[in-house]
């Protein structure tokens, strides 16, 4: 036998050999799982699901005060006065305050033209006025001279006519001859001729004298028109304001009608803002509309309520404010481009400004003269602007007293489509609000309850009644959390009643033989088997 076949038969007895080996176990395996006993699944209980979904709700409150509605705007200028010279020159002062920006006050001299030539001509017409009354006088005395003429040729022709009498008796008499008749008949007529003259004479005097007068009147208007060409060479601030263009210069000619300047009267500032559809309806439907729109009378139609806002100004982290009241509406109706209505807003007093500034301590209110820190946060002075400037972008909020009850919710719990979901019984209710404006980080909404959610809300003529109103906030609270399929009836349930139903006795655990069930005293009495591996031990 050689060493191959040895080699092949110790192949084949090892080969025996791990088969064998391989077989008992595999045998002793099955033998030991069998032994072991069969492995039971053990039960599966599953919490029951919900019958309500579970959210978080909060208290539908009622929004008390005034509604503050905002808007964003530009100042512009009450109005602007553009000046011009009524009469030509040379510019021969100019006032220091003819610039740019600067302020002027009432009746400040702005521009002074050369005014010789405007009084020399006032110097001519006087003189002319001297030699017309210097005339009158003349005319006068020769009237009064003429009157004594008169009265002598008067007398002159009585006597001549008292002797042509005396010369017709005594020639009846034969006692004078006929060429003394024609004598005394001649005299008399020279007689009444002069008179006739002198009353002539006089009667042109009369009518020259009235010439003169109204030569005097005619010189007088020349005068008084030179006078007042002589004022016009001076031009007066008419206004206090602020100049926003000049255009004029020192020794520089203009000529009649030439504009050299325009002032922006600071009396008084407007703010131009665009308010939506929306806010018009509450401002329309004020607490005190009805009052003004009584006054306006006949007028009522095209009336704006005045409300009260405020108008502020963010510098960096501080806020100015101004107060002002709606005025009217900026021209005839809605615009066609924003579908807005442009409204103007009037600040009277635009250098009465309060400093707003916001920390985590305060929130100071501060006036422009009030120079005394009271309270903390509040720094001296104001250090912003000192009054509304044209082209400010501010912001103004109206405070708007609504005449139907308001809601306040939190942000959180509006809802796509102008909505908010109502916990009602424990149903959700999808009802659909108007948004009106915000305040202290909740939101004020005008939301249609249904009438047993609103019930005692409001009384009859529109007064809040105060304890009705909190009564009604806690009928139904708003939901603030998400909900995957929300729909109108939906059964819902606070976190709370969730807790309030799961406090229970304890449940066993779960056993191989039989599942526990929840409040069985037997079950809790059962032997328990602990599942180590899926394995029970």
């Amino acid at each position: 036998m050689n060493e191959s076949d040895v080699a092949a038969r110790r192949s084949r007895v090892h080969l025996f050999i791990n088969f064998a080996v391989s077989a008992s176990v595999l045998t002793m395996c099955v033998i030991a799982y069998t032994k072991l006993g069969k492995r039971e699944r053990p039960a599966m209980s599953k919490p029951p699901k919900p019958a309500a979904t579970v959210v978080d709700t909060e208290a539908l409150r009622i929004h008390e005060g005034p509604v503050s509605l905002t808007a964003n705007g530009v100042v512009v200028p009450l109005r602007e006065i553009r000046l011009a010279t009524e009469v030509a020159g040379r510019v021969v002062e100019l006032s220091p305050s003819m610039r740019a920006g600067r302020m002027v006050e009432k009746d400040e001299v702005l521009v002074r033209l050369d005014p010789i030539e405007y009084e020399l001509e006032v110097q001519r017409l006087v003189s002319q006025q001297n030699q017309e009354a210097a005339e009158l006088e003349a005319i006068d005395v020769s009237i009064q001279n003429t009157d004594a003429l008169v009265t002598l040729s008067q007398r002159r022709a009585q006597l001549t006519e008292a002797a042509s009498k005396r010369a017709h008796s005594l020639i009846q008499q034969n006692a004078a001859s006929i060429a003394e008749v024609d004598a005394a008949e001649e005299a008399e007529l020279s007689a009444s001729a002069a008179v006739v003259e002198l009353q002539n004479r006089r009667r042109e005097l009369e009518a020259q004298r009235k010439l003169i007068v109204e030569r005097q009147a005619s010189t007088e208007v020349a005068r008084r028109r030179a006078q007042l060409d002589l004022d016009r060479t001076v031009v007066h601030a008419p206004i206090r304001g602020r100049v926003v263009m000049s255009n004029v210069e020192e020794q520089s000619f203009v000529a009649a009608g030439t504009s050299f300047v325009t002032i922006e009267d600071v009396s008084a500032v407007e703010v131009r803002s665009n308010l939506t559809v929306e806010q018009m309806y509450w401002v329309w439907n004020a607490r005190n509309s009805a009052a003004n729109l009584e006054e306006a009378g006949s007028s009522a139609a095209h009336h704006l309520p005045e409300v009260n806002c405020n108008i502020e100004y963010r510098l960096g982290d501080r806020t100015y404010q101004w107060a002002a009241v709606l005025k009217r509406i900026d021209g005839v109706g809605i615009d066609q481009d924003t579908r807005t209505f442009p409204c103007l807003f009037r600040v009277d007093s635009p250098e009465a400004v309060e400093r707003i500034r916001t920390n985590a301590f305060a929130l100071a209110r501060e006036s422009a003269n009030d120079q005394s820190p009271d309270s903390p946060g509040v720094e001296r002075g104001v250090d912003g602007p000192r009054q509304l400037l044209r082209g400010m972008f501010v912001s103004v909020h109206l405070h708007v007293d609504a005449t139907r009850p308001l809601y306040r919710v939190s942000e959180s719990a509006i809802r796509p489509g102008d909505r908010i979901w109502i916990n009602r019984d424990g149903k959700m209710r999808i009802v659909q609000i108007e948004v009106v404006g915000q305040i202290d980080g909740d939101v004020i909404v005008d939301a249609r309850l249904p009438e047993r959610h609103s019930a005692g809300i409001a009384s009859s003529n529109g007064e809040h009644n105060a304890a009705s109103l909190a009564d009604a906030s806690k009928l139904a609270s708003v939901i603030i959390s998400p909900v995957n399929d929300p729909r109108d009836g939906l059964p819902v349930m606070t976190a709370k009643a969730r807790d309030s139903k799961a406090k229970r006795p304890p449940v066993g655990s779960v056993g191989v033989d039989s599942p526990a069930t929840e409040g069985s005293q037997t079950d809790r009495n059962r032997p328990k088997t602990t599942l180590v591996s899926g394995v029970a031990r």
